[in-house]
């Protein structure tokens, strides 16, 4: 513990400590709340948006909050967020919210996953001539998913005050890309794997994935 305390790291993490002290953690994304926008993200329709979080090892999530400033104003056919496994073109999915073509009423929005998703490690079997299918269990690149298809645009978030200057916000190389979007045409279930994704610029909306 000497090296926390002479970093003067605190005892408790201060975002923890403001949610509530949940157990087991909410995974924010990242901005926090302190830093986000009055409405920055307006979702366009068939735009499938993918914003990168870190799940930490042995996460489960069961719930996608997000932070509601306006409704959608035209007829919505489709409305729905999923979590991927990566963010990157071909990562799994592993679960998404009900389809809901109205949009979100405004205000703290808290959508149930139909099926929860764990960053838990999954043990094959030992024996035989092939190789255990083992998937390591640790801190991954994840992302949120959110989607919007009908007229007009769907519901505007809360997000960082602007879009970055740069597609992706890469400041480093090998950096996941922040924001990425792809054209999905209208459906009501989100893509088994992602498809080819592109850096984007884009706000980054307020939102936190909690297992209650």
């Amino acid at each position: 513990m000497s090296d926390l305390i002479s970093g003067r790291y605190p005892d408790a993490f201060e975002e923890w400590v403001l949610d509530g002290s949940p157990l087991p953690p909410a995974r924010h994304g990242l901005v926090k709340a302190v830093g986000a926008g009055n409405g920055g993200a307006t979702l366009i329709s068939t735009t499938l948006y993918l914003f990168a979080f870190i799940a930490q090892a042995g996460d489960i999530y069961k719930f996608v909050n997000l932070m509601v400033k306006t409704q959608v104003t035209a007829t919505g056919t489709h409305s729905w967020a999923a979590v991927y496994n990566g963010v990157g073109t071909g990562a799994a999915l592993l679960a998404q919210t009900a389809d809901t073509p109205a949009g979100y009423a405004p205000g703290a929005t808290k959508l149930p996953l139909t099926t929860a998703a764990q960053n838990i490690g999954t043990v094959g079997t030992p024996q035989g001539p092939s190789t255990p299918a083992i998937v390591a269990q640790g801190p991954a690149v994840w992302g949120l998913a959110l989607y919007y298809s009908g007229s007009g645009t769907g519901s505007v978030l809360d997000a960082a005050a602007a879009a970055g200057s740069l597609a992706g916000e890469q400041l480093l190389t090998g950096q996941a890309a922040l924001v990425s979007t792809a054209t999905v045409s209208a459906t009501a279930t989100a893509p088994a794997v992602l498809p080819t994704m592109a850096a984007a610029t884009f706000a980054y909306p307020l939102f936190a994935l909690t297992a209650s």
